[in-house]
């Protein structure tokens, strides 16, 4: 690929041809290259971090670590890893899931696919050839049938566009860029911008290295304590033990959860019984404390009382109440992820921790010494934390320049919104399969993405059972799709907090369009969607079979 004069990008003759090219070395990713293999593809995989793990390579900020426990956020395909391997921690940190993808990678053999350490520049589709033309930074040009992209949802930081970052004299940092050696930050001031999932992984451990942490906060969160701990190597074996229920459990789970659903309503529940659950859910911690009940995304009503039980967790936690209150959420109960958290609003409570609201009194400007408010007020730092967070779902694919049919730009279709057949084809873009692409579902992701990779792997093994030689998301299928999950989130809570700044609907991005990102109607029926859509030949998508040009 080039860029010429207009800057259009075009494509060039291609450095070496295979089947497919891979992008991304995470969960989805290595499973689709080791699925392809084993279909006697040639692959070649593509990773820009410097080794297996894809987001996990790369988020090494203190405190990073799962919010699913480990033994269900892996893969299920091979019986032999689950029974080999053994999780030390309820929810893994980052070192220990990079451990995890060594395993798994050295275990099949994935290295030898792979470049690390290397970006996709651009990648184009001839028509001509009917072939993608890839283009690394470094200059490596590949040529493939397949072009299928496993980059992740939470994959693209979402970086400071603050005015004056460039005039800070101290040092900054992103979190998803952080330093593996780590940042010594004794004795100095620290400046964290940010409360989503990362900064309340990441405070409270700031909070005991720096001298003294200031934490700039827009919106607050319902943060969930994780409840995290050892896990014995009893507890392991009896996971293996039962495994296969396990895995059958999340195949049934709105969110790929190995648990049963709730099957109860809180707002036909009575208050001391609904109370009590809501009890039992704080003390066992994570995630599933969304799920104590079923209509908690979906009945205001359940909503408030699920968000008042966390407001009044928080004020019980926080000694200052005038603190208590800015760290309590106003908008519905998971309109924004809802994060697991270890001693996170207990934080609030050290001498060494300040609270600044920037909601009512925003970042106007990063100064040489710190960060200046609205009123003028300066915070002086000497290092400033973005826990920015992610331009999620499309983020990672818009800045990659993919040009399908015609010339059509994805990063320009998708301005208005991404548009797309289940989260996996996109219209214009001919052989061209995202894993956990945008609009598909916010769940547990191994799984899901396991699932997906599943789902292409045999879709590319019947094109070529067929001898059809393009598959493409027709413009009506992916309409359909996006009125779809369009109104299964406007049946929630999700839009109602009009002005949270959440990546389900990318307002966290500025300039960003404000639409729905995620398929909300649960992991479960959305595999059961893949499932049928493949069972009635592969609806939604146009296969045909073209002779390529050269071969006339």
């Amino acid at each position: 690929m080039s860029a010429s004069a207009t800057g259009e990008i075009t494509a060039q003759q291609p450095g070496r041809e295979v089947d497919a090219v891979v992008v991304g070395a995470g969960f989805g990713g290595l499973y689709m290259v080791h699925r392809l293999r084993e279909m006697g593809l040639t692959v070649q995989g593509y990773e820009s971090a410097p080794d297996v793990g894809g987001t996990w390579c790369w988020n090494g900020y203190p405190g990073a670590r799962t919010d699913c426990e480990g033994y269900y956020y892996c893969y299920s395909f091979d019986p032999e890893m689950l029974q080999q391997w053994n999780w030390t921690e309820r929810y893994p940190t980052q070192p220990e899931m990079r451990a995890y993808f060594g395993y798994v990678a050295d275990k099949l053999d994935l290295r030898r696919s792979y470049r690390f350490g290397t970006r996709v520049e651009a990648a184009v589709f001839d028509e001509d050839s009917g072939r993608w033309h890839v283009r690394t930074e470094a200059g490596e040009r590949t040529s493939a049938t397949y072009l299928i992209t496993a980059v992740g949802i939470l994959s693209a930081p979402n970086l400071p566009n603050f005015p004056g970052v460039e005039s800070f004299e101290g040092q900054w940092y992103h979190t998803a860029y952080w330093p593996e050696e780590g940042v010594d930050l004794a004795g100095k001031r620290v400046g964290i911008i940010g409360t989503g999932s990362t900064g309340v992984q990441a405070i409270p451990l700031l909070a005991e290295q720096a001298e003294h942490l200031t934490v700039f906060q827009r919106t607050p969160n319902y943060v969930i304590p994780a409840r995290n701990r050892p896990v014995s190597q009893q507890e392991m074996d009896e996971v293996k033990a039962r495994y296969d229920e396990v895995w059958a459990k999340v195949r049934r789970h709105w969110f790929s959860f190995p648990f049963d659903m709730a099957n109860m309503l809180a707002g036909s529940t009575e208050e001391e019984e609904r109370t009590r659950i809501y009890e039992q859910g704080w003390a066992n911690g994570g995630f599933p404390f969304l799920f104590t009940f079923d209509d908690l995304l979906f009945d205001p009503v359940a909503n408030e009382s699920a968000a008042e039980f966390v407001r009044t967790k928080i004020r019980a936690a926080v000694e200052d109440p005038a603190v208590a209150e800015l760290l309590c959420p106003r908008y519905p109960f998971g309109a924004k992820r809802p994060p697991s958290g270890t001693g996170y609003y207990e934080t609030f409570n050290r001498d060494n921790v300040a609270l600044v609201d920037v909601a009512t009194n925003a970042i106007a400007e990063i100064t040489p010494r710190g960060v200046r408010l609205a009123d003028g007020t300066e915070h002086q730092v000497d290092v400033l934390v973005f826990a920015t967070g992610f331009d999620a779902s499309t983020g990672a694919l818009t800045r990659m320049n993919i040009v399908g049919r015609d010339g059509r730009v994805l990063a320009d279709k998708w301005a208005p919104g991404p548009s797309t057949h289940l989260g996996i084809g996109t219209h214009g873009f001919p052989n061209m399969f995202m894993i956990t692409g945008p609009q598909s579902p916010f769940t547990n992701i191994p799984p899901c993405a396991q699932n997906t990779a599943d789902w292409i792997a045999e879709a590319i093994a019947h094109l070529r059972r067929e001898g059809a030689t393009r598959m493409e998301a027709t413009e009506a299928a992916e309409q359909a799709w996006t009125e779809q999950i369009t109104a299964i989130a406007e049946q929630t809570l999700l839009t109602a907090g009009k002005d949270v700044h959440s990546w389900f609907t990318g307002t966290n991005v500025d300039g960003k369009a404000a639409v729905i990102n995620v398929f909300f109607g649960g992991a479960d029926k959305y595999m059961d969607i893949c499932e049928q859509v493949a069972a009635d030949n592969y609806s939604g998508f146009e296969i045909t079979t073209t002779e390529p040009a050269y071969a006339r």
